[in-house]
């Protein structure tokens, strides 16, 4: 049994954000990584969103775009949209777009940068994935 068996097994003697940190299991359990599409898509979700925070704050923006984590940032714009954190998607989608030749490139990641929830309301950007969680929690029977 996984993290993610284990915090299913005992939803309904966990909070919001007790789930949500126990998805961070992730970095203790990465085999996991590998069985992930078993599981309800939500779950995928807080867990993209889960390593896009710890990029964010480890390497920024353009850590995103041009680390390990280039090849997932489909998925993980599409879980930022599915809890609603649609400002953060924007940001994304956004720095997908600029031309990493330009001159202004560095500015303009700095700007975007600048405008992610790490910067300004990084708490109700939590508060979206906990609903997020809990909406689908409420859903599984």
């Amino acid at each position: 049994m996984n993290f993610i068996d284990k915090a299913l097994a005992d939803r309904e003697n966990r909070s919001d954000d007790d789930f949500l940190q126990a998805m961070a299991g992730i970095y203790h359990e990465p085999e996991v990584r590998k069985i992930l599409h078993k599981y309800p898509s939500f779950i995928r979700d807080v867990i993209y969103i889960i390593d896009y925070d710890t990029e964010l704050q480890m390497e920024g923006v353009e850590g995103i775009l041009e680390g390990s984590m280039s090849e997932m940032c489909g998925e993980i714009q599409s879980a930022l949209i599915n809890c609603g954190a649609l400002d953060e998607a924007r940001i994304l989608h956004e720095a997908r777009q600029l031309d990493i030749e330009s001159d202004d490139y560095e500015e303009k990641i700095e700007g975007l940068q600048s405008r992610t929830a790490l910067h300004n309301d990084y708490e109700a950007f939590w508060n979206l994935v906990r609903e997020y969680i809990h909406s689908n929690l409420c859903a599984i029977h």
